[in-house]
């Protein structure tokens, strides 16, 4: 089978769409994980500090819903470094080249921008 430019295109529209339903739900696993990683190290003053931010997101819906935003937000930039590091580390497994193995139109294409593991 040969590889054409709309073979191309349509193997990125499908990996992108794998990608954003995969990364959401990697993204609330490695949240919640981050959690449970937390409270795992902490002393008993460190879990008060917790239980009580807890137990206000429970009662204030206000505050659940903006503490959950910058929670959701931490975890989004934490991804967007450790995802540069993989691609890196993917691109040497496969042998890849930036220069001559990324799409030469990617950064001008309004539905490439969507893969925020371009770097």
């Amino acid at each position: 089978m040969e590889l054409t430019p709309e073979l191309a295109k349509e193997c990125r529209e499908a990996a992108l769409k794998k990608y954003q339903n995969e990364k959401e739900k990697f993204n609330l696993k490695m949240m919640i994980m981050g959690y449970y990683k937390v409270k795992s190290l902490l002393s008993t003053e460190g879990l008060k500090k917790i239980s009580v931010i807890d137990n206000r997101r429970e009662v204030d819906k206000n505050f659940n819903q903006q503490f959950s935003e910058k929670i959701w937000k931490i975890t989004e930039e934490a991804w967007a470094i450790t995802l540069e590091q993989l691609m890196i580390k993917f691109f040497d497994a496969y042998g890849l080249n930036v220069e001559e193995d990324i799409k030469a139109d990617f950064q001008n294409n309004k539905e490439d921008e969507q893969l925020d593991f371009y770097v």
